[in-house]
């Protein structure tokens, strides 16, 4: 079928018209959109460390608006994440304390600007708790872990750093009078094995050590 210039344009204007209509009938009309964001975790001075918090990584957050506003701020805005602010006025406190805040619109990152005509109406979850301690830093002996029993006598002789630098929350740091490997075989006289690193502790320094198996110091009987 051939379509001549009259019909085209027809078709042309009832498109826009209709276009016209249905922009017009859904700026009218509110709108909502679920996005699932990553939770950050809070940003917090040199001093001071999250020790726990929430056992989730995501919040769902509903956002509302008319539909052209939707449209338009779903293509040109991201949001990006949700970050919590916890912020401590008394830090002359006794840590690890406990603290609880609940969200707002101003705990969500955007890659870009922030929504302009879209209102945030509901957090899952609304709030969050969180342990934060003090940051401190120590030098502590290692300890090779072996993972059976290595003949009698027999010893690990550290090669490399005999101390690490442990940086961690206070209460868990405070306690540690060692560091300790993973698991080594005994059959490898020289290995190099990761240091185990508690919960709490935000990094060994270094973070492996070498060492070596050695036999039994020959021990003389008689003269």
């Amino acid at each position: 079928m051939k379509w001549n210039k009259q019909v085209l344009w027809q078709w042309i204007l009832a498109f826009i018209a209709s276009l016209t209509l249905w922009v017009f009938s859904m700026d009218e009309t509110h709108f909502e959109i679920n996005d699932t964001l990553p939770l950050s975790p809070p940003a917090m001075p040199s001093d001071l460390i999250v020790l726990s918090g929430p056992d989730r990584d995501s919040v769902r957050v509903t956002f509302t608006g008319k539909g052209i506003g939707v449209l338009r701020e779903q293509i040109m805005r991201n949001p990006e994440s949700v970050q919590v602010n916890v912020n401590l006025s008394d830090q002359n406190q006794v840590f690890p304390v406990r603290v609880s805040r609940e969200l707002a619109e101003n705990n969500i990152l955007f890659s870009g600007d922030p929504y302009s005509t879209l209102s945030v109406v509901e957090f899952s979850p609304r709030s969050f708790e969180f342990t934060i301690d003090r940051n401190t830093v120590r030098h502590l002996p290692v300890a090779i872990t072996s993972s059976i029993d290595i003949p009698e006598r027999y010893y690990w002789s550290l090669s490399s750093n005999s101390e690490v630098e442990v940086e961690g929350a206070a209460s868990i740091v405070s306690q540690l009078d060692s560091c300790y490997t993973l698991p080594v075989d005994q059959g490898m006289s020289d290995i190099r094995t990761t240091i185990v690193k508690p919960e709490g502790v935000v990094y060994i320094n270094p973070s492996s050590i070498s060492a070596e198996l050695l036999p039994p110091v020959e021990v003389i009987t008689r003269l």
